[in-house]
């Protein structure tokens, strides 16, 4: 009998608010028979007990042996996660849009006011009121106090490069490169992730499909 080839490609992190989880639900499978990625996709993986909110570490050599068990003269190959996490948070709702936007709000004042204090803390240290007026008297070959002019610049230029670093102005981009903080939420979430794994593998947390 001719053996089908399926390839799985599961997501690193799962969030789910259903108790009976099946392989459709955690990941993409693909195949040249696609009444067998059909019966696949429907297979069972999990079923979650206990209705309380809590991480759950799979491996997929227990999908594939779950798999394997239910479908017969298939060769699996894997070309995503070999360990992930399934999230069951039950009642999940959709957060409110007020309640969001008074959080992006208070983020963003809290953001703005310590960018502010430390930019102001290093103009101080770093005597830059003296050098505008020293470069302003080189210059011009008169002393002021308030050299406005190259405070205004200053300013335009500190906001300028601020928007030209983080790649970013409202919704639009200036490139099409990932933002410096798009790069560093990526990489936090992994390692928050990769965190979660090996945290419950440590502890024999890592469920056994049945």
């Amino acid at each position: 009998m001719q053996t089908t080839s399926i390839y799985i490609k599961a997501s690193k992190k799962t969030i789910l608010d259903k108790k009976n989880v099946k392989i459709e639900d955690i990941a993409k499978v693909e195949g040249d028979n696609p009444a067998v990625v059909n019966e696949i996709k429907k297979l069972t993986i999990l079923t979650i007990k206990k209705d309380i909110k809590k991480n759950y570490v799979v491996s997929i050599l227990e999908i594939i042996r779950i798999i394997q068990s239910n479908v017969k003269n298939i060769d699996i190959q894997n070309v995503g996660e070999t360990d992930f996490i399934i999230c069951y948070w039950p009642n999940m709702t959709k957060e409110n849009k007020a309640v969001t936007l008074l959080k992006v709000i208070s983020v963003c004042l809290i953001l703005f006011t310590g960018g502010a204090i430390a930019i102001m803390t290093f103009h101080t240290d770093a005597a830059v009121p003296d050098v505008f007026k020293e470069i302003y008297r080189i210059f011009t070959g008169v002393t002021t106090e308030n050299p406005t002019i190259l405070e205004i610049s200053y300013s335009i230029g500190l906001a300028v490069g601020i928007i030209v670093f983080f790649n970013h102005f409202t919704k639009v981009k200036i490139m099409e490169d990932p933002t410096p903080i798009e790069v560093e939420m990526r990489l936090y979430e992994k390692n928050v992730e990769d965190s979660i794994i090996e945290s419950l593998v440590d502890e024999g947390n890592e469920v056994d499909v049945d």
